[in-house]
């Protein structure tokens, strides 16, 4: 009887002092050393991880192997892909038409035409591609292997529902604009652009002056060339209008591949950690996934045969999905509403989010402040969950006053630039999340 007393009393005040640090000590805080390390190792001892590398590959078997410690199954799904078409491979396609396009303009009757039809197909090469993702062009690329890496923490009882939880292991080739200050980076744009839509206007008319036989404009004719006024006013200003065309194709051309330890190794981390703290507390009726896809930077192409397999084998009927972005270095926490793939994120999910982040900041009222965003240019991998039909959403991190994730694509994407706390206001959130929906399905 007395065992049983003093082993009562022992249990108690266990739990009495576990209750006690999880007041001083928040979930997020005592991971965030873990989150941490995962960037830096993975960092430090693969380096880059483009698309399709050994680099990736091998930080997908190392991300399994600390997945195996904690998780009730893991797996790594293998898949082909085309990394050089998304996103360079179609600028440098688009890119080629338009640099050639001003040649058509010094010839005879039809020819000048060419210049406007190269553009309207360069315009469909980038809209199609960045915005629809239709990858018509991919028969100009070789094909690859990437892989996906999983874990699973099961319930303590029946599965009702699921959640997925993904970063991404991949990392990016710089992005040189987005480095750029903000007013020389429109500056760029509008008049790079604006190249476009000036040889449009110069092929129409040059093509319909010809078509009407306009004498006056005649400067220069000689065989299948023909020098005209028009030709002269347009190669004038396109002194000015092209060279910015050439600086904004090469700001998005950049060469170098970055660490990514913001985008998305932090994603990765956090999602790690959710699956390490629910193998301790784990949910009533709501299966975990937890996990990292590749091959995001080019196209989402990870998630899109993530989608294809598991929605496949019905996995994803009852089913929610959070995709974690930027959650290393951030000034606001944001949840996405669209992107630019013309995807609609899960109002449902959205307002469990919003929910979790509410009950989150009572309890830590320094938590990162939250809005909501519309991204015009960007997206994530729930943009393959949406498409399929399956309810998804983002959490994403951001500057406060711009929805720009913080050295998006850039060389000082690097561990040293990683905050702990923010690493840790991700997993709160998305910890609150969990419970409120076991709370949902139990």
């Amino acid at each position: 009887m007395k065992i049983a007393f003093y082993y009562r009393n022992i249990i108690e005040f266990k739990n009495r002092i576990l209750i006690f640090w999880e007041i001083i000590l928040r979930v997020g805080d005592s991971y965030s050393d873990y989150m941490y390390d995962i960037i830096e190792n993975i960092c430090k001892t693969f380096g880059p991880r483009y698309s399709s590398s050994q680099a990736e590959k091998d930080a997908n078997i190392w991300i399994k192997e600390e997945l195996d410690k904690f998780s009730d199954e893991t797996f790594i799904d293998e898949y082909n892909v085309r990394p050089a078409m998304y996103p360079q491979g179609f600028i440098k396609i688009a890119g080629l038409l338009g640099s050639i396009s001003p040649l058509f303009m010094i010839f005879l009757f039809p020819l000048p035409i060419f210049s406007a039809i190269f553009i309207i197909i360069a315009l469909w090469v980038l809209y199609s591609e960045m915005m629809l993702m239709k990858g018509w062009i991919g028969l100009f690329f070789k094909k690859k292997t990437s892989s996906n890496v999983f874990g699973i923490i099961k319930p303590t009882g029946e599965v009702k529902f699921r959640i997925i939880f993904e970063g991404h292991t991949d990392s990016a080739k710089e992005m040189n604009i987005a480095s750029y200050p903000q007013k020389l980076r429109k500056l760029i744009a509008i008049i790079g652009l604006y190249f476009l839509v000036h040889t449009i206007i110069f092929s129409l008319w040059k093509f319909i002056s010809q078509i009407i036989g306009e004498p006056s404009i005649i400067l220069y004719n000689f065989a299948i060339l023909s020098w005209t006024i028009i030709d002269l006013v347009y190669f004038l200003s396109l002194i000015v209008f092209y060279p910015f065309f050439i600086w904004i194709l090469k700001g998005f051309l950049g060469k170098t591949v970055v660490l990514g330890a913001n985008d998305n190794l932090a994603a990765t981390a956090v999602a790690l950690s959710i699956g390490k703290h629910l193998n301790q507390n784990r949910p009533k009726n709501v299966e975990v996934w937890v996990g990292s896809q590749g091959s995001e930077e080019v196209g989402d192409k990870g998630a899109g045969a993530f989608v294809k397999k598991y929605g496949g084998l019905g996995l994803l009927d009852n089913s929610y999905t959070v995709v974690l972005e930027g959650c290393g270095a951030a000034e606001a926490m944001a949840i996405i509403e669209s992107d630019m793939h013309r995807a609609i994120y899960d109002t449902e999910v959205n307002e469990l989010l919003n929910e979790a982040y509410k009950t989150a900041k009572i309890e830590n009222p320094e938590i990162l402040m939250l809005k909501k965003v519309k991204l015009k240019i960007g997206a994530t991998d729930a943009c393959q969950y949406i498409h399929k039909g399956y309810k998804a959403s983002a959490l994403y991190g951001a500057e406060e006053k711009k929805n720009k994730a913080i050295n998006w694509h850039s060389i000082n994407d690097t561990p040293e630039n990683i905050s702990k706390k923010v690493l840790g206001n991700f997993l709160e959130v998305s910890l609150k999340f969990v419970e409120l929906v076991d709370k949902k399905y139990n």
